[in-house]
């Protein structure tokens, strides 16, 4: 029979029942996963050493046919084996000429990455990324959300849902000011102050959970972590003049997101070669201009940005994609944050208005979570929170 291994915990089981020997588990541990690193755009000489390298370890690398005499072009470069064969040819080039020692410590990096477990600090909550997944839930105090509009922009309606919120399991309530659905309108810093400071000077004396603002304006950011904010959500990644210093300066989490262009204008025409690839690079490099700005490494959450500037509907759906590959992303080092819930392309797969997208919402999430989201962003907190309890006893501790 087929034997699928998904992580080191079940495969120490297993072999644990074949009653292979402790020491032989150690050095069996590291064939049982197959991996696929890609490079883009490497000299040719580096990707024929790279693939030669590959090839003696016992693993292999496709390259492109130009790459080779007489042509000796650029190429991207798949590199393909199980760990030990990609450590085994870190090892080597890392000792080689310094484009090729950089090769060697970035698959090094990715080895790591992908069985790091991150704990962190959100408030007085500390979240073990890894052993289960967390629900944010979404509070939006507009006149203008895309599901709820209006609902709770009044601020007792909106203590008393944070107050439900918590009641139905949220482990974080994000409140936000300012739609960032496609086409909508931006508002200024003062009139999303007046909305979002009372609410959350409020619930944080209703609630325990830790509570995230939802903006990418500094101005705002600070304002509300003076009034009780844990962290903050920033749809922008920090690309806001001043964000990266007041993350800095209070020391608190930060959620960097993927995004083309503005909300207003994010889904005019947006445009992709691999949609992963780019999201990929994008927070790679948000990631890096956080830590260089004094950011903590061990406080920042990737959010890949499902819907914000994002193809959907016939013929091409970039939000199915991402959530397929999601474990890409994961080899960055970083929580992962995702927000499906009852999005555009859930409507189009399923032909349904916002109210009618529960059940595609839960689908796609639970997909997430199997595939390596460690926060789901939400609004339907109690049927989600359940989901995500099942898929997790599924995933994480079998």
């Amino acid at each position: 029979m087929l034997r699928v291994i998904r992580n080191v915990d079940e495969a120490i089981k297993e072999l644990k029942r074949i009653g292979v020997h402790e020491d032989a588990i150690k050095i069996m541990l590291p064939k049982l996963f197959h991996l696929n690193i890609k490079f883009k755009e490497m000299m040719p000489q580096d990707a024929i050493i790279l693939k030669q390298e590959m090839l003696a370890a016992g693993g292999d690398a496709a390259i492109a046919e130009k790459a080779l005499p007489p042509y000796t072009e650029k190429t991207d470069i798949l590199l393909m084996g199980n760990k030990k064969q990609m450590v085994r040819v870190a090892n080597k080039v890392k000792k080689q000429y310094d484009r090729l020692k950089k090769i060697g410590e970035e698959i090094e990096k990715i080895m790591e990455n992908l069985e790091k477990r991150v704990e962190m600090k959100i408030g007085s909550k500390t979240f073990r990324f890894g052993e289960q997944t967390y629900i944010m839930s979404i509070l939006n105090v507009t006149p203008d959300s895309f599901y709820n509009g209006g609902k709770y922009s009044t601020l007792e309606n909106a203590v008393e849902r944070a107050k439900q919120m918590e009641k139905e399991g949220a482990d974080i309530i994000d409140v936000g000011g300012e739609s960032t659905r496609p086409f909508s309108q931006p508002v200024d810093a003062e009139e999303e102050m007046k909305r979002v400071l009372p609410v959350i000077e409020e619930i944080k004396k209703e609630v325990k959970v830790p509570i995230s603002i939802d903006t990418f304006k500094p101005e705002v950011a600070e304002k509300a972590i003076e009034k009780g904010a844990d962290m903050v959500n920033d749809v922008k990644a920090l690309r806001s003049e001043g964000m990266a210093e007041v993350i800095k300066e209070y020391d608190v989490p930060v959620c960097i997101m993927h995004m083309k262009g503005e909300p207003k204008n994010m889904q005019e025409k947006p445009y992709y070669e691999d949609v992963v690839e780019e999201i990929y690079e994008f927070l790679k490099q948000r990631i890096d201009f956080a830590v260089e700005n004094g950011i903590d490494d061990n406080k920042i959450i990737i959010d890949p940005g499902i819907g914000f500037g994002k193809r959907t509907g016939e013929g091409i759906e970039d939000n199915c994609e991402i959530i397929a590959r999601l474990m890409e992303l994961k080899s960055l080092g970083k929580p992962l944050l995702i927000g499906i819930s009852r999005k555009t392309f859930i409507g189009n797969i399923i032909k349904a208005s916002v109210e009618e997208r529960l059940e595609g919402s839960l689908g796609a999430e639970a997909t997430a979570i199997a595939n390596g989201a460690d926060i789901l962003r939400c609004h339907d907190v109690l049927e989600t929170k359940r989901m995500a309890r099942v898929v997790d006893e599924i995933v994480r501790k079998q």
